[in-house]
């Protein structure tokens, strides 16, 4: 199992890897969909080309520095950012306070459909499990919101994720975080470290 550390913020190296994964892009581009992205579209990789793109526009306001968060792996690659921040949430039909996530992705190389030597496993699971760390530190119970695209709703349902109201909004309850923690701590156990 790859183990990852937890990056918050915009920082110096989060930035210089986000123009990293633009010229990553670029060279699959023209190494894998003959330089045209129209060759890309329903892919993964296509989604993530999308979100890059969003993550770099949110660099250009400085108000969103503090709600940028990643996951990097041992050699220091940084491999999934997301967007989040504290909102309120409609759980089980009450308010609550919890963190909404926008706009997280795999680094390229994880959602090319060739395996590329920077390739690592995990990054967004263990992205996902930092943030329901980083909420429960926050005393918001583990809680977490994201609004999924179609193609993503099997990995969030994976994490314990379930959706509100058909709009693709999905909700990781406190029980359902704890849960997903504890399957977690269960997973390393039973598996090697790379």
């Amino acid at each position: 199992m790859n183990t990852f550390s937890y990056v918050v913020g915009a920082t110096t190296e989060l930035q210089q890897y986000l123009i990293l994964w633009a010229i990553k892009i670029n060279e699959y581009l023209n190494l894998y969909y003959q330089g045209d992205i129209e060759n890309a579209k329903g892919t993964i990789f296509f989604i993530c080309i999308a979100k890059v793109n969003t993550l770099q526009e949110a660099l250009n306001d400085p108000d969103n520095y503090d709600k940028f968060r990643a996951v990097k792996d041992n050699q220091g690659l940084i491999q999934a950012i997301c967007l989040c921040e504290i909102a309120q949430l409609e759980v089980d039909y009450q308010t609550c306070r919890g963190l909404a996530i926008d706009t997280l992705t795999n680094a390229p190389w994880n959602t090319i459909t060739y395996t590329q030597p920077e390739t690592k496993k995990g990054a967004a699971t263990s992205l996902i499990e930092e943030l329901v760390c980083e909420s429960q530190r926050l005393e918001l119970d583990g809680i977490l919101k994201a609004l999924v695209i179609p193609s993503a709703r099997d990995f969030y349902e994976d994490k314990g994720f379930v959706e509100t109201d058909g709009s693709g909004e999905m909700i990781l309850t406190s029980n359902a975080a704890a849960m997903f923690i504890l399957d977690q701590e269960q997973r390393k156990l039973s598996q090697p470290f790379d």
